[in-house]
């Protein structure tokens, strides 16, 4: 079976192509290191320095519902790694077909493809490839020697005795350390989404109306309040963030809900990108509306100041 690379700059095949493989969930700072490596050996051949990426994500194809939430859209990934150094950035689609290839065939595929001339590869040193991922960095060095390309595997990046990994962050996110995760991904975590219609209660009887997100990447926080920070068209608002069913008015029914401070305006249909910045406090029921509308008020105090701190240090 035949695959091709779809990448979105052309690369001429004269000048050659030095890539790095992965599926750079998150585009972390081991997946940056990557990419600063695959500079470093493009410009020693004076070829382009590109990231190729798979879309789905691998484990959606090969293990079902057992597939990750994915830390940033795909479009956002793309655009982190030409961040990153990539001059181009080319995505495989992830198949059935394709995830039985074996390592061999993979890489027999590249030298084949019309699209551009492989110079050389770079992988993070425990990255996998080919069917139930045999191919290994051994593999890929022996395969480069063979055809005079050149080759790196860059060894895994680690910070407070964590190795970084889009896995790590994941499992981080998912028992509430947003600090850490944040901490390991380099940047805030975020969620993002389209505004839809919600239950029209916090803007009637708390004063605080939200928008109520569906969301379509980003990991689903422990339930909760948080602070966070989102930026649209209109500029820059400071937000509470509320994960959880509204116990309070007993909707059972979990939802992400998101109130901009100093925002007045509809953002039904928009799509929200909301970076989490801190945990507040767990959700809980109140004893009546006037209960919980008075710690409301506190939330958005609390928001508020984390959110004017993080500006005044460049966050």
């Amino acid at each position: 079976m035949d695959f091709s690379i779809q990448f979105d700059t052309p690369v001429a095949p004269e000048r050659g192509v030095v890539i790095g493989f992965g599926v750079f969930d998150g585009v972390h700072p081991g997946h940056r290191l990557i990419m600063h490596n695959v500079c470093e050996m493009a410009e020693s051949v004076n070829a382009v320095p590109a990231a190729v990426t798979f879309v789905p994500h691998p484990r959606q194809i090969l293990s079902g519902a057992d597939s990750p939430g994915l830390l940033i859209s795909v479009d956002e990934r793309l655009k982190q790694l030409r961040a990153a150094g990539a001059e181009s950035v080319g995505i495989i689609s992830f198949t059935p077909d394709f995830a039985a290839l074996t390592g061999d065939e993979f890489l027999n595929g590249l030298l084949k493809d019309p699209g551009f001339t492989l110079k050389g590869i770079c992988v993070g040193e425990d990255w996998r490839f080919g069917k139930g991922g045999r191919g290994e960095a051994q593999l890929l060095a022996e395969f480069c020697r063979k055809h005079d390309l050149l080759f790196r595997a860059v060894k895994r990046l680690t910070l407070n005795g964590i190795n970084i990994s889009s896995s790590a962050i994941r499992e981080l996110a998912a028992q509430g350390e947003i600090a850490k995760a944040a901490q390991l991904l380099g940047r805030d975590l975020e969620l993002s989404g389209t505004v839809v219609q919600g239950f029209r209660i916090a803007g009637k009887e708390l004063a605080a109306p939200t928008a109520n997100l569906k969301l379509d990447h980003g990991l689903m926080l422990p339930d909760g309040v948080y602070a966070g920070a989102v930026t649209i068209e209109e500029g820059s608002f400071a937000a509470v963030l509320n994960i959880g069913i509204a116990p309070t008015y007993s909707v059972n029914e979990r939802r992400v809900e998101v109130h901009l401070l100093n925002f007045s305006g509809s953002l039904y249909g928009k799509k929200l990108t909301v970076r989490v910045l801190g945990y507040l406090r767990p959700e809980k029921k109140f004893p009546s509306p006037a209960a919980l509308k008075e710690q409301i008020v506190r939330d958005i105090a609390r928001a508020s100041e984390i959110y004017e701190n993080m500006s005044n240090t460049g966050g």
